[in-house]
């Protein structure tokens, strides 16, 4: 946000302040008014709820006591008390009582909670339901909400359960009626309040239900519903029918109390809230306003005194972020203001910054000329301690005029001849790495390079002592780019031998290309023993290796290839499990304008 915006925003808040204090005080004053009475209407219609819940729950009671009482249950209980007594012919049994009592379910149990009769669902003939069982009394037990299971699914009904003694056993009868938009439509509900019954286990009249029948649960409730679910019943305002509304969900526990089995949501309009609200906020606007005009006249005089210096000053600062220290900025003559002083400061502060890269560039450069030579006397040493032992040896033997001087000196040559052949590699891998060429650029199919590396190394891979398995995948697209084919060789057959070296014990060798989006890639992994994350974040750094012979050149050399031509490579690594080096080319295709979009060449670890 520029100066000249703050300066706005400091004369316009007194105003907008003040007008929003008095908006917010008279807007807070209005919701508290309106939630009073929406919480009344809540409770009431929760109470209207909790009465017709009882009502039915009584008029349950009195007709399972009926049925027990009655004569055809109690026949029922004597005649299936004498043993070996067969339940058969009261399969139907349930199905006639409660066509005559108009009930929604009614099951008949035997001693082991086993069903006799079902009206519901005659075909649960012989389930047991053994928690029947567990109630020492069910004379002594109220009425309470239990899912009755249909052959359609799960409903909500609330059941009771009364006991009928047959001799030496006891039976017994449960009674219910089905919980679900029936129910909600005989209680009144004022305005344009909803309500809604959800059963978070299913039902076979539907998950979600209003007044009307089943419905789906809207997408906004759904969140509201699963808090409500994790224990999280507290209110929330969802939008349903393009409308807001302030929800409060009611659990319905079963009759263990641990978890409910349905939830009774109650939702009220905001409707009329939000209009006072927004007539609250648009007369506050109106007044916000013009406080606002005002501010910009005043503020516009006063910025333009300090936001054009300021503006000198950030645009110097993004240049020298940019990397042009030299830049300056133009006094403001006798001036000391605070915006002459801050422009003093930053011409000093440009200037040493000069000093400190010039000292920083000194010293790096120091300390790069100390790493080379320290890693290259350490590298010669290595070979000169066994030309030093082969050459007094020659000479020792040629003073003893040794008989064996001959074969002592065709050997001490041999040595000396091996020695002088690593000299002359550590000296030219250091050479390559102090002198790497330009890469010649040319259409270049990446396909073909890594096809004919692979055939190279196959056979090698295949002879081992512990052979390693090839495998390849390269993409059907094309895979020409802008490179150096003898650069891009070199760098991949590298990799390729690092891969090999990293598996002594065997493993898998395995080379990927892909082409998507104007972006070739080139995947070299291999299976063996894998990398640290430390070691994988020093990996490209030059004089640094894993191996105990080698210069640690070879990796920085790759690096410093697939940077030449403008690509990037990555390391991932699992101790145990391998290491994967990704190459990423700008495709040949892509148009020049459009290959610095793509990505610049880098390095990531």
């Amino acid at each position: 946000m520029s100066l000249r915006w703050r300066l706005l925003l400091v004369f316009g808040s007194i105003v907008i302040g003040t007008v929003a204090l008095v908006s917010y005080v008279v807007s807070v004053g209005a919701r508290k008014a309106f939630h009073t009475f929406e919480d009344r209407q809540v409770d009431a219609i929760q109470a209207q709820f909790d009465k017709e819940y009882q009502l039915q729950g009584k008029n349950l009671t009195l007709r399972a006591q009926a049925i027990a009482q009655s004569q055809s249950v109690r026949n029922m209980a004597l005649a299936l008390s004498t043993p070996g007594s067969d339940p058969a012919p009261y399969l139907n049994l349930a199905s006639s009582l409660a066509s005559e009592q108009q009930l929604d379910y009614l099951d008949i149990f035997d001693a082991d909670g086993a069903i006799i009769s079902s009206a519901e669902w005659p075909a649960r003939f012989g389930v047991r339901e053994q928690w029947i069982t567990e109630v020492p009394n069910w004379d002594e037990q109220t009425f309470f909400l239990r899912e009755e299971p249909t052959a359609q699914g799960n409903d909500l009904a609330l059941v009771d359960v009364k006991q009928v003694s047959g001799g030496n056993r006891n039976f017994y009868v449960l009674v219910g009626r089905r919980i679900d938009s029936a129910f909600l439509r005989s209680l009144v509900l004022p305005g344009e309040t909803k309500l809604f019954l959800w059963q978070p286990g299913g039902s076979a009249s539907g998950e979600l239900q209003d007044s009307e029948g089943v419905t789906a649960v809207p997408d906004n409730l759904k969140s509201v519903l699963e808090q409500a679910r994790k224990g999280n019943i507290a209110g929330a305002r969802v939008h349903l029918d393009d409308a807001s509304y302030a929800t409060r969900v009611i659990p319905l526990p079963g009759r263990d109390s641990r978890q409910p089995l349905a939830y009774l949501v109650i939702a009220t309009s905001q409707r009329e809230l939000e209009r006072l609200q927004n007539q609250i906020r648009n007369t506050g606007l109106l007044l916000a306003l013009a406080g606002v005009l005002l501010s910009i006249i005043a503020s516009g005089w006063w910025a333009g005194r300090i936001s054009r210096p300021i503006e000198e000053i950030t645009a110097a600062a993004e240049d020298v972020a940019a990397g042009n220290w030299e830049r300056k900025v133009a006094e403001r003559g006798v001036s000391q203001d605070e915006v002459s002083r801050l422009i003093t400061s930053f011409n000093q502060m440009t200037t040493e910054l000069l000093r400190q890269r010039d000292r920083a560039v000194q010293a790096e450069r120091v300390a790069a000329w100390r790493e080379l030579a320290r890693r290259l006397a350490h590298e010669l040493k290595n070979p000169l301690f066994p030309l030093q032992i082969t050459v007094e040896n020659l000479m020792k033997a040629r003073q003893q005029n040794s008989p064996e001087f001959n074969e002592i000196f065709t050997e001490g040559t041999t040595t000396l001849l091996a020695e002088l052949n690593n000299l002359k590699k550590i000296v030219g891998r250091f050479s390559d790495f102090s002198k790497m060429p330009a890469p010649r650029l040319q259409a270049t199919s990446v396909n073909q390079l890594l096809e004919e590396i692979a055939r190279l190394f196959a056979p090698q891979l295949a002879a081992a002592a512990k052979p390693i398995k090839l495998e390849t995948d390269f993409a059907s697209r094309d895979t020409t780019i802008s490179g150096d084919p003898d650069l891009l060789r070199r760098a991949f057959e590298n990799l390729v031998l690092n891969a090999i070296d990293a598996m002594p014990d065997g493993g898998t060798l395995r080379i990927v290309t892909s082409a998507k989006g104007g972006i070739v890639t080139v995947e070299i992994a291999d299976t063996g023993a894998g990398l640290t994350e430390e070691e994988t974040k020093r990996l490209f750094t030059p004089y640094y290796t894993t191996k105990q012979h080698g210069t640690g050149l070879g990796l920085a050399i790759v690096q410093s290839v697939i940077s030449d031509h403008g690509a990037s490579i990555a390391v991932s690594s699992v101790p145990g499990k391998g290491t994967t080096f990704r190459m990423e080319f700008q495709s040949a295709n892509v148009e020049p304008a459009a290959r610095g979009r793509v990505f610049g060449g880098s390095t990531k670890m």
